[in-house]
């Protein structure tokens, strides 16, 4: 018996000595990704298996796990991934550097291990029952990327801020980011926020200029334009007037609320043109139009505030004119938007399956999916602002995501 106690503690022991020794070795900071690449990084992009949808580069993984877990935005959604996943803890894998990319369906990983650490994360896979081969240790996937792939990404990556992580997406329809493909992204990630700054060739016909923007803050969501998106058209059957042609050269619209009440969700919001002839000219037209919609309920409501026409179908307008705002300005973008997702993201979750929203508003219905899948797990979020610039022939997309104070 006494044989067998000083076994266990030997073990016991033991054990402990390798976990202190692996936490210890285990960096708590990164280096992060430079721009342009480095060879190492451009080596390891291409032992990416060719047919990847998508990909990640993540420097020191477990350093990266420790800024997830600290933010508290990201550690809900992190702690719900990890939950569904066979992966080692960040202790056993130490330094490495992280590779995952996105095969159909899978999720696949790649990471390389001194000969100790190796072991320990091939028996605890195997206790786990890693049959798949999710992870795959010091062995790289086959058939690359080519190395004309390798250059394209590394030549759009090269306007990109530091970030701690590279995310690549070759190919995907309505993901993040709404851009065109392949797309790049780096991930910068602190206590009190997370940025995500995307580029891809600018592959679009959409028009950009400078654009300025008064950022209301208690708006549900401000989506600011210097041209309106094809979705906007489906707002007039959403407040029973048709006032998309106001927003042809650019505006703005300032959500309070959405009444999904009703048969066909309608926003609580504000039209925001800029005061220029031009504009006035239109709004007295669509206001001599529109009169007669008064007879059927049709509620017209309109002001001006600090060289903005405003135009609204409820009391938003008492709102907006009370309401503080942030001016903002870019020399060429296309769209800015911020929103609260404390507010919004319940309100899409709502309207995501709506039927009525999808048969009278296909466009706008499409917009309201695309953006639930983006934003829907990060509803602690404080704020979420966003931006559409062009850079030359590049478009770049910059995500700030705030956490509460």
């Amino acid at each position: 018996m006494r044989k067998w106690i000083i076994t266990l503690l030997v073990i016991a022991a033991v054990t402990a000595a390798v976990i202190f020794y692996f936490v210890a070795t285990t960096p708590v900071t990164s280096a992060g990704v430079h721009f342009p690449l480095s060879a190492a990084d451009r080596a390891l992009i291409a032992s990416v298996p060719a047919d990847a949808e998508s990909f990640a580069l993540i420097p020191t993984a477990a350093a990266l796990d420790g800024k997830l877990h600290a933010n508290p935005v990201t550690r809900p959604p992190l702690e719900e991934w990890a939950s569904h996943q066979l992966l080692p803890s960040p202790w056993m894998v130490g330094g490495a550097d992280l590779l995952a990319w996105r095969e159909g369906k899978q999720t696949r990983y790649f990471v390389r291990l001194d000969p100790f650490r190796a072991l320990v994360v091939r028996l605890y896979l195997m206790f786990r029952g890693d049959s798949d081969g999710t992870l795959l240790i010091n062995a790289p996937p086959g058939n690359g990327l080519p190395p004309e792939d390798v250059a394209r990404i590394a030549t759009l990556a090269d306007g990109l801020p530091a970030g701690d992580a590279l995310i690549v997406q070759r190919e995907s329809e309505h993901s993040f980011p709404p851009i065109a493909r392949p797309a790049v992204t780096s991930l910068q990630i602190t206590g009190s926020e997370v940025v995500l700054t995307s580029r891809a060739s600018n592959e679009s016909a959409a028009p950009a200029g400078p654009l300025q923007a008064r950022l209301p803050r208690a708006a549900m969501m401000t989506f600011a334009f210097a041209s309106p998106p094809r979705s906007l058209s489906d707002l007039n059957r959403l407040v029973g007037a048709k006032v998309a042609g106001l927003f042809d050269g650019g505006g703005a619209l300032a959500i309070y609320d959405v009444d999904t009440h009703k048969l066909l969700p309608r926003p609580l919001a504000v039209i925001v043109l800029p005061a220029d002839a031009p504009r006035r000219t239109a709004l007295d037209a669509f206001l001599h139009n529109v009169a007669p919609a008064a007879a059927v309920g049709v509620r017209v409501r309109t002001g001006e505030r600090e060289g903005q026409l405003l135009l609204s179908f409820d009391d938003s307008l008492d709102l907006y004119i009370k309401d503080a705002t942030d001016a903002a300005a870019w020399p060429s973008a296309r769209w800015a938007l911020r929103t609260d997702p404390r507010r919004i993201v319940p309100v899409l979750a709502q309207l995501h399956d709506d039927i009525a929203l999808r048969i009278a508003a296909p466009h706008l219905y499409q917009s309201v999916r695309d953006l639930d899948r983006w934003i829907g797990a990060l509803q602690e979020a404080a704020s979420i602002e966003a931006v559409d610039t062009l850079d030359g022939q590049v478009e770049q997309l910059q995500v700030r995501i705030a956490a509460p104070k």
